[in-house]
């Protein structure tokens, strides 16, 4: 059977990206035997220009003229001869993830962005975009979303569900503190490797989620393991992100850090070399990179010695140094060995753990010696680890045409939005509302697309310039 494909283009002012593209695009499908035509959606009005309802309205045209399925296509991008434009029978398909403009890779893992194909039954049931995204950012992750509601992306987990008992800290006064013994107080001035399951809360019930249009954006650390006086150790923050803190013998603060939802069980590992010099910092076995857009470089090298502690106490939850803030979420498991343990040992840990040089094994289903609890409950629960999830995808290249940034881009050291305060209400829109269950996608989407129809032109004879306001 053979399935139209109806390419569909949000567009205003890029003609010249518009006459490269169809000619190429045209020319690489009929190579395929891809039927196919082009809906251009071009928004004629003075308004803010809305990405999202130009592509509601380019697919709903599509479909009008009987369209199996679509891509909603960028106009700057250009694929090589090897993008597979093929019907996407079960699951909506990413192709654009080997971009020109990030070394043929992709921004960041979730990116959902540049070209993606749905089948009609695909796009009714997540409703294609939201309408409510104007100027630049945040439509395509928000149109990801849709999508892992209602099952279309890739969701795998770190070993099999298990029940254990883990400890419940409320944010408030929960907290655990212990003496350390002279192995414990000496490894983390040395080569050492710690490592907690934990699922962290994200508290925006104290401080808002940290958003970087936000111009009173406050940022705040819960500690969940830490050596007070110039902290050593683990947290969790309101940037949605598992962060690690060592400080050299001269003060110089060791810092990494590494992007993760909150409410998902975690693997937290940071593991010190004291002879190369590097420390570590993984999620879930996987050695944070930034060049992934989640997290710093990882080994970070450092040059002076460790800093020594004394006889601080171990604090869990909360810490001394960090003021009235306090961790809220679960912790399962903290374990500790005097030795850097091998990257197969990290991405092993979760079904696994080695007994050489283990020196803490604090668990919350057995007993614990010497361990001063505070308002904490120990409670039976059922451990999932969930990896990233991610969209389905086929590896398509594709050279990005140049045109002037429009999203994150960095003014005196500070990253910020290039559009300003209209990206910025779409960052709030999505992480503050889409991504917490607030807005009703169902009602918003391609089933309410408002707008007034101009004029529709043809290009090259063939396809559809469909004029709108909106």
């Amino acid at each position: 059977m053979t399935h139209k494909l109806g390419i569909c283009i949000p567009y205003r002012d890029r003609k010249e990206h518009l006459e490269r593209l169809i000619p190429h695009l045209s020319k690489h499908l009929n190579e395929k035997g891809i039927e196919h035509s082009f809906y251009v959606a071009h928004q004629v009005d003075d308004k803010l220009f809305n990405r999202g309802t130009m592509k509601n309205i380019a697919a709903k045209h599509a479909f009008d003229d009987g369209c199996d399925y679509i891509a909603w296509h960028d106009v700057d991008m250009i694929p090589n001869e090897e993008c597979d434009y093929s019907y996407p029978k079960d699951n909506p398909i990413h192709i654009a993830t080997e971009l020109s403009k990030y070394n043929y890779g992709m921004s960041y893992p979730e990116y959902f962005g540049g070209v993606i194909l749905f089948t009609k039954e695909q796009v009714e049931k997540t409703n294609g975009y939201s309408n409510e995204y104007w100027d630049w950012g945040m439509e395509d992750d928000d149109l990801f979303w849709r999508c892992v509601q209602e099952g279309y992306a890739e969701g795998t987990t770190l070993g099999n569900k298990y029940e254990s008992n883990v400890a419940y800290f409320n944010g408030l006064d929960s907290k655990i503190t212990f003496r350390p013994n002279r192995e414990q107080r000496n490894a983390i001035s040395n080569s050492h490797t710690i490592s907690v399951l934990v699922k962290a809360d994200q508290q925006i019930e104290k401080v808002p989620i940290w958003l970087i249009g936000d111009s009173n954006r406050q940022f705040v650390e819960y500690p969940i393991f830490r050596k007070p006086g110039y902290d050593w150790g683990l947290s969790f923050n309101n940037s949605r992100a598992y962060t690690a803190m060592l400080w050299d013998r001269n003060k110089t603060h060791l810092y990494q850090w590494i992007k993760r939802y909150e409410n998902q069980w975690s693997w937290i590992t940071l593991s010190v070399n004291t002879d190369k010099k590097f420390i570590h910092f993984y999620l879930n076995g996987e050695e944070s990179d930034s060049k992934l857009g989640t997290g710093t470089d990882s080994p970070l090298q450092y040059t002076e010695p460790l800093k020594k502690y004394g006889m601080e106490p171990f604090q869990v939850g909360y810490s001394d140094g960090n003021g009235e803030t306090y961790f809220k979420g679960y912790i399962s498991q903290i374990k500790m060995w005097d030795r850097c343990l091998s990257k197969t040992e990290i991405k092993n840990i979760h079904k696994e753990t080695s007994n050489e040089n283990l020196i803490l094994d604090l668990e919350f289903s057995k007993d614990l010696d010497n361990v001063e609890m505070q308002n904490v409950k120990i409670i039976a629960d059922s451990i999932i680890i969930p990896n990233t999830i991610l969209p389905y995808r086929k590896n398509g290249r594709f050279e990005c045409l140049p045109h002037e940034d429009e999203g994150l881009i960095n003014v005196d050291g500070i990253d910020k939005w290039a559009k300003g305060e209209t990206t910025a209400k779409n960052e709030e829109r999505y992480i503050l509302q889409m991504q917490q269950g607030k807005i009703d996608y169902k009602s918003d989407g391609i089933n309410s697309i408002n707008y007034e129809l101009v004029s529709i032109d043809t290009i090259n004879n063939q396809h559809k310039m469909i004029n709108v306001k909106i």
